[in-house]
């Protein structure tokens, strides 16, 4: 039995040294997960803002007298307010698409329909996992 326990010594070193690293990786893949869902979440978000900006904003914005200095929406102006609505995140980028008419053009009026997509190059801390591309498309119909 002395002989048993003599081998004994260090064992439970030598399991920390082994466990220890799996369940750091652990933590950061769980950390890393819960970063790109609140990554997702705030494009999600930012996107569906983009189009709600959009959808106000159509052909027929300023022309009520109620919305004075309201004019109808650009690409530039709805990016910047997509930014401004993503801000913790950095490397954001914004697609915004208007329907065409029957003449093959934009023209912004009610009832076509607006999408924004918002991308995102998500970077994980984890040495293992590689970055992905997070994307989210909102689309609706204009209505002023």
């Amino acid at each position: 039995m002395q002989n048993t326990l003599r081998y004994q010594h260090g064992v439970a070193a030598v399991e920390s040294a082994i466990v220890a690293p799996l369940f750091i990786l652990l933590l950061l893949v769980i950390l890393d997960g819960s970063r790109m869902i609140y990554a997702y979440s705030a494009i999600s978000h930012a996107a569906r803002e983009g189009v709600r900006y959009a959808v106000v904003r159509g052909s027929e914005a300023g022309q009520d007298y109620r919305r004075i200095n309201d004019s109808p929406a650009t690409a530039s102006q709805i990016e910047s307010h997509v930014l401004q609505r993503s801000q913790p995140l950095d490397s954001i980028t914004v697609t915004t698409t208007w329907s065409l008419d029957s003449q093959q053009q934009i023209t912004k009026d009610p009832g076509q329909v607006v999408t924004v997509e918002v991308s995102h190059d998500f970077v994980s801390v984890t040495p293992f996992l590689p970055s992905v591309t997070l994307s989210s498309i909102s689309s609706t119909v204009i209505y002023y």
